[in-house]
């Protein structure tokens, strides 16, 4: 409810009315906060003070341009003013206007405070959404001069690094993030999955588990952490934990097929084939539909062997990795025969390319035979 006396001058009615309406703002309380300020700009309609406040209500209601219109007004009779700066710069990001928004920023740097990190952050930011990334290293940077350990520079820095491929930095940078309190299991996820890049196995367990402190059905760190245990042979964590994510998650065809991969080598081969199965329910996929060529290696199916590796060719033209490893699995299987007549088989698929000729020449001549 907006308080007045009905004996308080105008001032000070004005004053009342604009503290009312930005402690209501700050508050959330935005349809009295209008009220407030609505009522004192009808007493002084060009009080900077009230538009501006009118200015930060309309971006808190996500009206951009509204909230654009009153900052540039105040802007008008005083194009250095300083919280109207602000906020045009962020009204403009809100409108996706990023060139824009970072002149109004510059200007702010410009005539207030050059050293203002929230504001070379905002600069910085908006450049790495423009993708021009030398821009954003240099304001980033500029920020890091002012606060090395604001975490909203380290997870700057540590994205732009990610995004032009420079994963160490990004790495390092995104873990002090999280050292000074960041949570966001998207960012957890990240530091997970670019320690397994690396093989960093235990430390990249840490980082999934902690999203599943906060999250523990989150499809994303289960994967991770299936990948952990996988990549370190233990097949039976590795199928407990996408196990569990399917039990909120269709599953990827990838997940399918690590899954699938997982049940085959523990001897699982019903559950192997119907994983692969699944993920092959939607169309073709090279890592599933390898998974049952493999299948059918170990129950010694010939003629699916050969029917499956002509279909597979069909999608992918040219092979060096599948064949060897189904000839492997033939081998190891006691099958020699059949993995020297199918890796002939696969010779004349193939004959036109030099490549996958050398290779399977290869795995046939480290079975002690040559063609």
């Amino acid at each position: 409810m907006i308080k007045e006396t009905e004996t308080s001058s105008p001032n000070s009615q004005v004053i009342n009315l604009s503290m009312q309406g930005y402690n209501l703002l700050k508050a959330g309380r935005l349809d009295e906060a209008r009220a407030a300020f609505e009522k004192a700009l009808a007493l002084e309609p060009e009080n900077p003070y009230l538009l501006t406040g009118m200015g930060n209500l309309m971006r808190s209601r996500k009206l951009f341009a509204e909230a654009a219109g009153y900052y540039r007004t105040v802007l008008n009779n005083d194009h250095k003013a300083p919280y109207a700066l602000l906020g045009l710069g962020d009204a403009l990001r809100g409108m996706r206007r990023y060139q824009e928004a970072i002149e109004v920023w510059k200007t702010y740097l410009n005539s207030h405070q050059s050293d203002n990190i929230y504001v070379l952050t905002r600069i910085a930011n908006a450049h790495k959404t423009l993708r021009h990334y030398p821009d954003a290293l240099t304001f980033y940077l500029q920020a890091y001069a002012v606060n090395p350990d604001d975490r909203y520079v380290l997870l700057g820095l540590a994205d732009l690094y990610k995004i032009t491929g420079l994963d160490l930095p990004a790495l390092e940078h995104y873990v002090r993030a999280i050292a000074g309190g960041v949570t966001d299991i998207t960012i957890l996820s990240i530091v997970g999955n670019l320690y397994l890049k690396y093989n960093d196995f235990e430390n990249a367990r840490i980082y999934f588990e902690k999203v599943l402190t906060q999250e523990p059905y989150n499809s994303y760190a289960l994967h991770g952490l299936g990948n952990c245990y996988r990549r370190t042979g233990d097949h039976q964590r590795s199928v407990e934990l996408w196990e569990k994510a399917l039990e909120h998650n269709k599953g990827t065809p990838g997940l399918l097929a690590r899954l699938g991969d997982a049940y085959r080598k523990l001897g699982r081969l019903d559950d192997a084939g119907h994983a692969y199965r699944k993920g092959l329910a939607h169309g073709y996929d090279k890592y599933n539909f390898a998974g049952m060529l493999k299948l059918h290696c170990l129950r010694g199916d010939f003629q699916d062997i050969c029917d499956s590796y002509r279909e597979l060719l069909h999608h992918e033209f040219v092979d060096t990795r599948f064949v060897a490893e189904a000839g492997a699995i033939l081998v190891q299987s006691g099958r020699r025969d059949e993995a020297l007549e199918f890796y002939r088989f696969a010779l004349e698929l193939q004959k036109e390319s030099q490549e996958a000729c050398q290779v399977i020449n290869e795995c046939i001549g480290r079975m002690g035979e040559f063609v």
